[in-house]
């Protein structure tokens, strides 16, 4: 858009370390939580990224976020555990799930974990490639607040669980990243932050009927994609996000938007898979090579459109915006400075 600023990345993370640090988060915890939410704006994922950073300092204002969490370990058995993130900042909750299914997944070949007691943990993809750069298979999803309705019901009920999954390759890895849902409902909040209309086929209201109105949309629900097989694939993440975890399931999870300073109670899960325990590392590397290579020279339907891999995209958005920046909408960096005045002044001039 005309309106937009670029920021360097190196710019944004050291915003978003200082505004975290201004509410008392440790600077390890303030760097991850900056790792991520840039990574996400980084890929071209906006609406997990820096937008994400007024709430998460709201929240923290409020209380509803410990700002000095520990997650640990509660219950475990050989590869498998259960996380209590001690409702610390979903990034800081999320990387302690996935590392613990990675240690895991070296020793017995897979690690799943269930992580409870967290909060939104922001850019899916995030975390799968950091176990891919490990040489690790991965794949994780989160709940959330009540977004989407049971299919055939009237309010929203489960959340458009996001699902990521992460392989590596010779190069760079395969990273797959999406919601569950036909659009995510950060890019309806988005919209309706910068006064946008959104597609009629994204969500209804809260009389259950279809709308092209972010803020009607904000007050009722999302639609699966795919009809009710996405509405299935929903249900089916609720168990492996929440029944595991043993805390807060649909339709009790917070939502970000409360004020009420509460724990919002945010479930997540995270697998790991380490390939060498199935084959040989090379005969791995070789197939999915060859996988991916087969995938890339298939016919295209439109020979001026090569077929691509999911990630590869924002592969190259990454690589623009950290030749040029990142683009930032003139309404997103409003709120962000609205938000450094009243949580953390002495970030506000880093922006």
């Amino acid at each position: 858009m005309e309106d937009d600023r670029h920021y360097a990345a190196a710019d944004l993370h050291a915003f978003c370390v200082a505004a975290l640090h201004a509410q008392d988060v440790p600077p390890a915890h303030a760097e991850l939580v900056a790792d991520c939410l840039v990574a996400a704006n980084l890929h071209g994922v906006d609406t997990h990224g820096m937008a994400r950073l007024p709430t998460y300092l709201r929240r923290l204002a409020q209380g509803a976020i410990n700002a000095r969490g520990v997650p640990r370990v509660v219950r475990e058995f050989a590869g498998t555990a259960v996380v209590d993130g001690d409702n610390a900042l979903g990034p800081v909750a999320g990387h302690a799930g996935m590392k613990q299914a990675m240690e895991r997944a070296r020793q017995h070949g897979v690690g799943y974990v269930a992580v409870r007691a967290s909060n939104h943990f922001s850019y899916a993809a995030w975390y799968c490639e950091h176990a891919a750069a490990h040489g690790l298979m991965a794949m994780c999803s989160s709940g959330g607040e009540p977004t989407v309705a049971p299919w055939g019901g009237k309010h929203a009920f489960f959340t458009n669980s996001p699902l990521a999954f992460a392989a590596p390759t010779s190069t760079e890895p395969l990273v797959v990243d999406l919601a569950t849902s036909v659009s995510s409902r950060g890019n309806i909040l988005l919209a309706n932050l910068l006064g946008q209309p959104i597609p009629a086929d994204w969500a209804l209201d809260a009389e259950g009927k279809p709308t092209v109105d972010a803020a009607a949309a904000l007050k009722g629900s999302v639609l699966p994609m795919g009809g009710a097989k996405g509405y299935a694939l929903i249900v089916a993440l609720e168990v492996l996000n929440s029944v595991l975890a043993g805390g807060a399931m649909a339709p009790l999870v917070g939502s970000q938007a409360a004020q009420d300073g509460l724990p919002a109670c945010v479930p997540h899960f995270f697998i790991a898979i380490d390939p060498r325990a199935l084959m040989d590392s090379a005969d791995y590397l070789a197939r999915i090579d060859t996988l991916l290579k087969q995938t890339r020279t298939a016919p295209a339907a439109d020979p001026a459109r090569p077929i691509r891999l999911p990630g590869e995209r924002r592969r190259q958005v990454a690589r623009q915006r950290a030749a040029w920046g990142i683009p930032m909408p003139a309404k997103v960096i409003e709120e962000l400075l609205a938000a450094a005045d009243r949580y953390a002044p002495a970030a506000r001039g880093l922006l």
